[in-house]
């Protein structure tokens, strides 16, 4: 029945990156289209490549920030555990590749799946803190005007009244742990057998460790401006993409595009497809005015090198470590260790 569910909902993923790819190629001019993937610039499309694997490597050096301890294994395996949790991402929809990532580090560094989990949690939402931010800046340097500019502001909005709910749910949560005021979440657990009790209650005590990163308002600000060290390399990898076909409003008019494009790839389509190439399509060619048979090429190369670059190199990572996806009884779905 559960097996029936995951392939119902994995065709129905199916259908809507469907769907939005017909929207997508809809009045496509194939000549012009092939013009334009003839003509671009072969140099930054290198750039682009290359900064995915920068882009990854900045993720593992914000990541191993939030841990602590003598078992934390190296940046380096930060940087793997990157891209087989990406490589996952793209494969599937419901963003699955984060608890590989998050076992992956357990399993290197002999850490608690729980407390890898949380700085996954927290790693993720700070992504969303960090568009916002550069968003509300952008705005503010370069007023936009009309429906761009409620777009923009929905994603700030969003962005940091999600945050601020996060911080202050988890320094809530952790303030009531120490005091010893969680005691009715251990009454709610003696509905479960013994084994699996004790087992929630470990994982659940690991998670809350894993958050203690809140308690720090140093660390935070540290970890906030890494945060935006990564994504203004994001925005310095798309700004080389897009040039590559002759798409260009300046380095900081992709912020926004950067912002616009998160939206999209967050409809859980495998391998983002549809999504990411319909708010591209969209900003490239309703905002920035360019002509959509451009678009079209320039978003589809650049997505084809983002999953091309990020499964080869997850491929080689998998292969090294002996992966495998699938599901074993006491395993974490997707990622099996040979």
């Amino acid at each position: 029945m559960k097996k029936k569910l995951n392939l119902g909902r994995l065709a129905l993923s199916g259908l809507v990156a469907l769907a939005l790819l017909y929207v997508f190629f809809r009045g496509t001019n194939l000549s012009a289209f092939w013009n334009y993937l003839k003509s671009a610039n072969l140099w930054y499309l290198l750039g682009f490549a290359a900064g995915l694997i920068l882009f990854y490597w900045l993720r593992a050096i914000r990541w191993i920030y939030l841990f602590k301890g003598d078992n934390v294994p190296g940046v380096f395996s930060f940087f793997l555990a990157n891209l087989v949790g990406f490589s996952v991402n793209y494969i599937l929809p419901g963003r699955l590749g984060e608890i590989a990532r998050a076992v992956y580090i357990s399993k290197k560094g002999r850490i608690s799946s729980g407390y890898s989990i949380a700085t996954v949690v927290v790693e993720r939402f700070f992504d969303f803190f960090s568009i916002g931010v550069m968003v509300f800046l952008y705005l503010l340097l370069f007023p936009v005007k009309g429906k761009l500019r409620g777009n923009l502001n929905t994603i700030v909005i969003v962005s940091l009244v999600t945050t601020i709910a996060l911080v202050g749910g988890v320094l809530l949560l952790l303030w009531l742990w120490k005091k010893g005021r969680l005691g009715w979440l251990k009454s709610l657990l003696r509905f479960f057998p013994g084994s699996l009790r004790d087992k929630l209650e470990k994982s659940g005590k690991s998670f809350l460790e894993g958050l203690n990163f809140f308690s720090s308002p140093g660390k935070m600000l540290t970890f906030i401006l890494l945060g935006l060290v990564v994504w203004l390399e994001v925005a310095f990898q798309y700004w080389l993409g897009l040039k590559a076909f002759g798409i260009d409003r300046g380095f900081f008019s992709v912020i926004p595009f950067i912002g616009v494009l998160l939206v999209g790839v967050s409809i859980p389509t495998p391998g983002m497809a549809g999504g990411f190439e319909v708010a591209s399509k969209f900003f490239i060619v309703e905002v920035w005015k360019f002509p959509p048979d451009r678009a079209v090429a320039a978003t589809l190369t650049l997505h084809v090198i983002l999953l091309l670059v990020t499964l080869g190199a997850g491929a080689l990572v998998g292969i090294k470590e002996g992966f495998k996806l699938g599901r074993r009884e006491n395993e974490v779905p997707l990622l099996r260790s040979q």
